[in-house]
């Protein structure tokens, strides 16, 4: 069933819908609100907060792309709480055997540690050095990357969803994959 009848009938009175909602789009706000703070415990109760925000207002839900508004609703929370006094980069935990897909840097080639890999340690170590360094990210630059090349987004769609205009969108893409590019190659030579 489409996002749009899944809506239609929640707006009816039919809540039993919305378990399928977040069974279609927990995986991508978690791993989104994985990506923003490093934590496995944050990105869960982060996410959970999406969810209940979510069912919260759902009768005032009026946008096209469904899993944009929930990504939103997570980048909002994500940016609360990384405001917050308790939050701490301190330490980042390996993302649990979720390997993003490819990466590229502005001229076209692919960002070591960001492609699928055959060996699942390799990946490992590899997610972890990826998710390390997205942290050390700008916060509006790690959204950026996160939202165009993990997501999908068009630039178009991050500035609808971030309200930055097209331009910011598209210069911080390109200056936070530089420095994620940067940071990678560091790593592999430390």
């Amino acid at each position: 069933m489409e996002d749009r009848e899944l809506i239609r009938r929640i707006h009816k009175g039919q809540t039993e819908y919305l378990n399928e909602i977040a069974d279609r789009y927990y995986d991508d706000v978690y791993y989104f609100c994985r990506y923003q703070t490093g934590s496995r415990e944050d990105a869960y109760d982060l996410a959970q907060e999406t969810f209940l925000r979510f069912i919260k207002y759902v009768d005032h839900y009026r946008y096209r792309n469904l899993k944009g508004y929930l990504l939103t609703i997570a980048m909002n929370l994500c940016r609360d709480y990384i405001r917050t006094d308790s939050y701490t980069r301190a330490k980042i935990e390996p993302i649990d055997s979720y390997v993003p897909e490819p990466i590229y840097a502005a001229d076209g080639a692919p960002i070591s540690g960001s492609s699928y890999y055959a060996d699942q340690n390799e990946a490992s170590e590899n997610s972890l050095l990826l998710a390390d360094a997205l942290t050390k990210l700008p916060d509006m630059q790690r959204e950026a990357v996160l939202l165009h090349h993990f997501y999908g987004y068009k630039n178009r769609e991050i500035a609808r969803m971030t309200g930055a205009s097209y331009d910011a969108v598209k210069s911080r893409i390109r200056q936070g994959l530089e420095k994620l590019s940067r940071q990678l190659r560091q790593s592999d030579f430390n």
